[in-house]
């Protein structure tokens, strides 16, 4: 995954059997590897090839060596949803409509594993073009063999027009442009709580803090959500279909790069074995206007993807609306999370009560200089792991 969690739900390695991560939303990954690992870059690539290393495509025979390895580096619980087989299955070796065989690479030396790094592909529109992209999920690195971390983010971004992580620590915000990653902006995570009550009798950690939050919790739920705009309609559907690609937008500025979606990866998204996910289309007057994407871990919600046609603040509050109305439904759900680097998705939830939880750094690796500089990088929490990690120790964030 991409390191951090609910304690990591929203990557810094991991999953934390450590309290002091518990109030923690995913940081990523590139955390801790890069920071123990930059000094060795010049040594590593003098060496290498004297030391027998392989960089290879994980053989989904491989599997059960690849979780034990990423258990032991992550100190992680086997429990954990992203950890579970069938999860790294379908991460890593079930069909992508946007990517050709496994996701999954490895560092060897001596058929030993002693470095991953897992390719979760985006689709990037800018300026008229589509760019490959990779965000870079569940990079491990043993400390026996240091600087394999980057030899892995190395080998995996020639694979890419560009490479992207969010988040991360102060020593990774420090490292990143040292290693040519550039600034994209932020991915912003919102929360609603909608039970407070059933939160607090459901929360597993509980400390002087515990009345604070409750008492915030429950004022911040006096508010209701508004209404739902007339006309405006949200269907829930087992699948989407092709007919939905016809009315997503896809302009973008010549400072914006804007994820991609297809009927074929929203749909692979709803196989995700690791949560329950589920397919909303957006209508208006009854025609087609956008989708969005829930998904559902624990008592959380979660609103990973949300788009439409829309060109008006009003538009993207009314889909907003319809999305946490969908998600509060369930009598079992106690908050709402959005998560989203767009500006007229953050509006829009704002303006209908979620409050901000956390704001991540987005960073990208261009090493072709494909993007103007100042470019924002559009993404949802699709377009990550983020979406589905869960943490049953600590199952909220608000």
């Amino acid at each position: 995954m991409e390191l951090g969690a609910t304690a990591r739900f929203f990557g810094t390695p991991h999953f934390v059997k450590t309290p002091f991560r518990k109030n923690l939303l995913p940081v990523c990954g590139v955390c801790d590897v890069v920071a123990r690992e930059f000094q060795f870059i010049l040594r590593w690539e003098r060496d290498s090839r004297s030391m027998g290393l392989q960089f290879v495509l994980t053989s989904p025979s491989e599997q059960p060596a690849l979780l034990r390895f990423l258990l032991e580096i992550y100190h992680a619980d086997p429990d954990l949803n992203s950890f579970r087989p069938e999860v790294l299955q379908w991460k890593y070796f079930a069909p992508h409509p946007d990517w050709n065989g496994p996701r999954s690479f490895l560092l060897k030396r001596d058929e030993r594993i002693i470095a991953h790094g897992g390719a979760w592909p985006i689709r990037l529109a800018v300026s008229g073009a589509e760019l490959k992209a990779i965000h870079l999920v569940d990079w491990a690195a043993s400390r026996i063999a240091p600087g394999a971390g980057i030899q892995v983010l190395r080998s995996i971004s020639a694979m890419a027009d560009l490479m992207v992580t969010i988040g991360g620590s102060r020593d990774t915000k420090n490292i990143l442009p040292k290693l040519g990653y550039k600034s994209g902006g932020a991915l912003k995570r919102y929360v609603r709580v909608v039970r407070p009550w059933l939160q607090l009798r459901t929360s597993r950690q509980h400390n002087w803090k515990t009345p604070l939050r409750f008492l915030r919790n429950a004022v911040s739920s006096f508010k209701t959500l508004p209404p739902t705009q007339s006309g405006w309609q949200a269907s829930s559907v087992p699948r989407f279909e092709t007919s939905l690609e016809q009315v997503l937008e896809t302009r973008t500025t010549d400072l914006s790069a804007r994820s991609l979606r297809t009927a074929a990866a929203l749909n692979y998204m709803l196989d995700c074995p690791a949560a329950q996910f589920s397919g909303f289309i957006v209508s208006e007057a009854k025609q087609l206007r956008g989708y969005f994407v829930l998904v559902r871990v624990g008592r959380q919600a979660r609103i990973v993807d949300i788009q439409i046609d829309g060109r008006t603040p009003d538009q993207w509050r009314s889909v907003c609306t319809l999305a946490a109305h969908a998600a509060c439904q369930d009598p079992e759900i106690c908050e709402v999370i959005a998560g989203t680097s767009r500006k007229e998705i953050s509006e829009g939830f704002e303006q209908i009560g979620f409050w901000p939880r956390r704001v991540d750094p987005i960073y990208y690796y261009d090493a072709r200089n494909l993007l103007a500089p100042g470019t924002l990088l559009e993404l949802n929490l699709i377009d990550g792991d983020l979406s589905f990690f869960y943490n049953p120790e600590y199952p909220y964030v608000s």
